[in-house]
């Protein structure tokens, strides 16, 4: 599942980043309907994120993940076909529902898996994605000057593969288990009462709503950023390299600190102390760093992926982790699907504002670093606040995997 976690991000940063491009430019489809198709796409995935979990939790996770990658690897086809605007658009749709159908189901599997400790599993996962993400790109670019076409098959190819050998070598144990639950479940009122279960955990709630704000941060690297250089007459090679650096920290660095945090304070400790790195990061960027050129130009940038990347590194695993802790063994599929929702809701809410902040800079040019520290330290505040009750912290048990079982 780890190197499927590689495969599938590969296979994404392969097509997506030049698909917005290759419409535009080569079908001279308009931005408003290219906007649209990348948008029912985004929103197919981050709004369907509950189904996804709730067949998870009702048929076991082999059977979602399998779909979700036929799925994808048919959508991903299907763009062959994009100068035909209902075909495009069925397949913006089935490659996000795809995603909405495995990720719930494959985090929910990863949660579950006693080998190691739930932080250090979803860190390795962390790593795969990052591994796929930063290659995914590069293969992809080699394979658009062959062919759009061309791309678009080769992409396709990675989830068609492990949809195959998932049928074969995904467990059954992990099924049979979640059969036994669905049972229990069914007798008590089925997906009504899966859902009923988690709208009555309130302190999984109070922990996805605290998290958006996570969320509002995460995708500013490639969001805030590449509004900031374009104000300040930058290069987009200048975003790819903070990007690189990002993803070259977090694959080499991510599984040893994971390990390291686990050492010394409790998982809600590291979780706001990262999510306040992420924000305080934006920092380095309010100076007025006069060098356009050597060390001084690029030094603002450095330290900003360094920070930010060093946030995300302690606090998203055990963000993932703690998200099976509030779920008590009980429709776990399901509350991942939930915090998607909450997530989905959080990365539209944290670029609307840094949009809105970038169109009134005129008041202050460092409003939206502004916002993003003040989301960051209160995002930090709330959840050391909210989530420090003993009753979350003593079930969450990370320094062995026997503790787990």
């Amino acid at each position: 599942m780890l190197v499927a976690a590689f495969v599938f991000n590969l296979g994404f940063y392969m097509l997506i980043p030049f698909l917005a491009g290759y419409l535009k430019q080569d079908l001279l489809l308009s931005a408003t309907l290219v906007g649209l198709v990348l948008g029912v796409r985004s929103f197919c995935q981050q709004g369907l994120f509950l189904v996804g979990g709730l067949l998870a939790d009702l048929f076991g996770v082999k059977k979602p993940i399998v779909a979700g990658c036929l799925l994808r690897a048919l959508g991903f086809c299907l763009f062959l076909f994009s100068q035909v605007t209902e075909l495009l658009f069925l397949a913006a749709f089935l490659t996000g529902f795809a995603g909405a159908l495995f990720t719930p189901a494959a985090q929910s599997y990863f949660s579950k898996q006693t080998e190691l400790s739930s932080a250090q599993m979803f860190a390795l996962v962390g790593v795969a994605r990052n591994g796929g993400e930063l290659l995914g790109p590069v293969c992809g670019l080699m394979l658009l000057t062959v062919s759009f076409d061309v791309l678009c098959v080769v992409s396709a190819l990675p989830f068609a593969l492990f949809a195959l050998l998932f049928v074969v070598l995904l467990p059954g144990k992990q099924v049979q288990a979640s059969s036994s639950n669905v049972k229990s479940t069914s007798e008590g009122g089925g997906i009504s009462a899966m859902i009923a279960g988690v709208l009555g955990n309130r302190k999984f709630l109070l922990f996805s709503i605290i998290m958006s704000g996570y969320f509002m941060l995460i995708n500013q690297i490639s969001f805030a950023i590449p509004l900031h250089l374009v104000t300040q007459s930058g290069e987009p090679k200048e975003v790819a390299w903070v990007l690189t650096l990002c993803a070259l920290i977090a694959i080499v660095l991510q599984f040893p600190v994971t390990r390291l945090c686990e050492r010394w304070l409790s998982p809600e400790k590291w979780i706001s102390i990262g999510i306040a790195l992420m924000g305080l990061s934006f920092a380095t960027l309010i100076p007025n760093w006069a060098s356009q050129s050597g060390v001084l130009y690029y030094l603002p940038m450095s330290l900003l992926a360094i920070l930010f990347t060093l946030g995300t590194m302690v606090s998203f695993p055990f963000i993932m982790s703690q998200i099976s802790v509030l779920a008590e063994g009980k429709s776990v599929a399901t509350h991942y699907g939930f915090f998607y929702l909450f997530a989905g809701v959080g990365l539209i809410a944290g670029s609307a504002l840094v949009g809105v902040a970038f169109d009134y800079a005129a008041l202050n040019a460092n409003l939206a670093w502004y916002c993003l520290i003040a989301i960051g330290v209160l995002t930090a505040v709330l959840n050391t606040v909210f989530m420090a009750a003993p009753s979350a912290n003593s079930q969450i048990q990370t320094t062995s995997p026997s503790t787990s079982k």
